[in-house]
């Protein structure tokens, strides 16, 4: 559709791109042909003598909607956008409630590519997390993920999620190492772009109108060739260097995550790691601030190393040790795996009742009955919940041209929990 073309009830969602300076011919001629212009101040400032009414979008969006709805019917209606409008733009929301048959949108180019133009960064691989219109802290978790896969990230924020709060939230979940580059005033004459560390970000003022392109410390992670399906969890023992029986079969290994109720930020100890099968999945499940693996064992260490290379878990800590005498430099944990003890039990148990954080979860897996009542009697005392799961786990294997079942040990998985 051309301008001179346009009836209403179609309305026009017009990029603004990152300042005058964007606006072309075509740009031009479709604001020109506009009878409604609407959009905020900053844009609607920017032609002051335009023939058209102006209408000011305003908190709630909601109610500006249905102005524009009402208006659009019987005028030719223009939506000034920031950027481009389908880009975590206002183009996605006029399409949800018009619907697409009525909406014409002329793209423009975004802060994003503007700053990585400023910087001659190439923007086809970076992800991008918008914060516009989220509550507390929705959306770190997704701008964590990216940055823990080794990708450059770049952040739309917004008056509660400033630079200095990304900052700080980069700072709490340990990337303290990563680049950040801001772009303030982008395509104005007070423009300013500037490179930062977390921490003097988080303590330098911005300009409201900001977009921070974050530079990973550790580049993207090259995983093991035969790591390449795109799987999260649920790998099968084959798949992990490993002495004969010592890991954690898949079956058991899923129960035992779920059990953990793993979630963001918090710190994992994985006592008895053997191949380390349950830090490495768990690390690929939840975005963990710390995982630590002990393993006393010098040969199933260096299989446990070889696993974190090949799944490129670069979050997991390995540490060859006895688990009673490592956990002492570790941090308080929020979250405990027992895939191994031997004559440690008892020292073990008692560590972890004491660290344990409020509303830590332990999961421990038992195979012995008179291991399984000491556990659930030692948790009982302390005024813990306990949960015990047994699963039997028979496998399908080939028998001529059929299948027979083939059973595995039994295992126990006891889960505890603080009571209150």
């Amino acid at each position: 559709m051309k301008p001179s073309e346009w009836k209403p009830p179609v309305i026009a969602a017009i990029g603004m791109g990152t300042g005058p300076q964007c606006l072309g011919t075509l740009v031009l001629e479709w604001i020109g042909a506009a009878q409604i212009l609407a959009g905020g101040r900053r844009h609607l400032e920017l032609f002051p003598d335009h023939a058209g009414e102006k209408l000011s979008l305003k908190s709630p969006l909601s109610e500006s909607l249905e102005e524009i709805g009402r208006i659009s019917k019987t005028k030719r209606t223009a939506v000034l956008c920031s950027g481009d409008p389908l880009f975590f733009g206002i183009g996605r929301t006029l399409a949800d409630k018009f619907g697409r048959e009525r909406l014409v949108v002329i793209p423009n180019v975004t802060s994003v590519q503007t700053l990585c133009a400023r910087v001659c960064e190439s923007w086809d691989s970076i992800e991008a997390v918008s914060f516009h219109g989220l509550k507390g802290g929705a959306g770190i978790g997704s701008l964590l993920d990216i940055l823990d896969r080794g990708r450059k990230a770049a952040v739309i924020t917004d008056p509660e999620h400033k630079p200095q709060w990304i900052a700080r939230e980069l700072i709490k979940s340990g990337q303290c190492e990563c680049k950040l580059i801001i772009g303030e005033n982008l395509g104005t004459p007070s423009e300013k772009v500037g490179s930062f560390s977390p921490s003097d970000a988080a303590e330098t003022e911005f300009s409201p109108l900001n977009v921070i392109l974050i530079q990973p410390a550790q580049p993207v992670v090259k995983t093991d060739k035969r790591d390449t399906s795109g799987r999260i969890f649920g790998f099968g023992e084959e798949a992990f260097e490993r002495q004969a029986g010592m890991i954690t079969k898949m079956e058991v290994r899923a129960v035992v995550l779920a059990s953990l109720q793993l979630g963001q930020g918090q710190v994992l100890w994985d006592l008895g790691a053997a191949t380390g099968s349950v830090s490495v999945e768990a690390a690929r499940i939840a975005r963990l601030k710390r995982v630590l693996a002990v393993e006393k064992n010098q040969s199933r260490y260096l299989k446990l190393l070889q696993n974190l290379e090949k799944f490129g878990a670069s979050k997991v800590e390995a540490v060859c040790a006895r688990a009673s005498e490592a956990i002492g430099a570790f941090p308080d944990p929020d979250r405990v795996f027992i895939g191994g003890s031997g004559s440690e039990l008892d020292a073990i148990l008692e560590a972890v009742a004491r660290r344990l954080l409020p509303d830590g979860r332990v999961v421990q897996t038992v195979v012995l009955l008179q291991t399984l009542e000491k556990v659930s009697a030692f948790w009982k005392d302390r005024d813990f919940k306990v949960s015990i799961v047994q699963l039997q786990v028979n496998r399908s294997v080939p028998t001529g041209k059929d299948l027979r079942l083939e059973a595995l040990n039994p295992v126990f998985v006891v889960s505890a929990w603080r009571s209150n």
